[in-house]
């Protein structure tokens, strides 16, 4: 149930976010796609004892992969929806507690949520850049062995 009420949440939130940045009506439903996918390898991952930063990371390359080719499909930049994408992955309530432990004089543990949250967003740009360049490095290497025939 819980499952199902995350992606549930995921689409819609990745949804909205694309409306609020007025991507075309036509995509909108790819990025709640491309959230819903992210959020569903993050949820997965810890079944098989993947740690939240090592989840994060995979499922933001999921996310840059699958924006690349939504974005030749529908053609329309890829960036609509890997941003909308990553979405259910920021860590927004991290980012909060380290924050409210800073203001309440807990700074060890402030530091240390912040450093969580830092590494957290660092993983989701390294997935983002590290689905690119696969996705990148494929494509050149498809159209190589075109041009040598």
């Amino acid at each position: 149930m819980v499952l199902l009420k995350g992606l549930g949440l995921s689409l819609l939130s990745s949804m909205a976010w694309g409306l609020l940045f007025n991507v075309p009506v036509r995509t909108l439903l790819a990025c709640g796609f491309a959230g819903l996918t992210g959020w569903l390898v993050f949820a997965l991952l810890p079944l098989f004892g993947a740690e939240v930063i090592l989840c994060t990371f995979v499922a933001a390359t999921v996310v840059s992969m699958l924006s690349q080719m939504l974005s030749i499909w529908l053609r329309v930049p890829s960036t609509n929806f890997s941003v909308a994408g990553i979405i259910p992955l920021v860590p927004g309530s991290l980012a909060y507690k380290a924050m409210l432990a800073f203001v309440n004089g807990e700074y060890i543990n402030g530091l240390t949520l912040g450093m969580q949250t830092a590494m957290v967003a660092g993983a989701i740009a390294s997935g983002l850049i590290l689905g690119i360049s696969v996705f990148t490095i494929w494509r050149e290497t498809r159209h190589a062995r075109k041009r040598a025939q």
